[in-house]
C-alpha cells in the first residue's frame, strides 16, 4: 500500500535533522507545518495524526522503537552541543 496523506514517518526519522530545521509545530492544529519548503516547491507539506496513523498502519508498530531510537540519538547530539 501507499500513504494517502502526508509524509512517511520512516523518511522523517532518517532525515530528522532536515525535519527539525524545516518544520514548525502548530499547537492549535496539532500539526507540523513546513516553514521552509524546497526551492521551487509549490506546496507546503504537513504531518498530523492522520499521517502518523497511516504510516504506522503501513509499517507496523515495530517502527515506534526505531523512531524513538532515531529521536534519542538526535537529541543526544543536540544536547551534547550545550555541554
Amino acid at each position: 500500500g501507499s500513504l494517502d496523506v502526508g509524509l512517511d514517518i520512516l523518511r522523517i526519522m532518517q532525515n530528522i535533522h532536515v525535519f527539525v530545521s524545516r518544520f514548525s509545530y502548530n499547537l492549535n492544529q496539532q500539526t507540523f507545518i513546513e516553514r521552509r519548503p524546497d526551492r521551487g516547491s509549490k506546496n507546503v507539506r504537513c504531518i498530523n495524526i492522520r499521517s502518523i496513523a497511516a504510516s504506522l498502519k503501513q509499517h507496523g508498530l515495530g517502527v515506534c522503537d526505531t523512531t524513538v531510537n532515531f529521536t534519542y540519538q538526535f537529541l543526544t547530539q543536540k544536547f551534547h552541543i550545550f555541554s
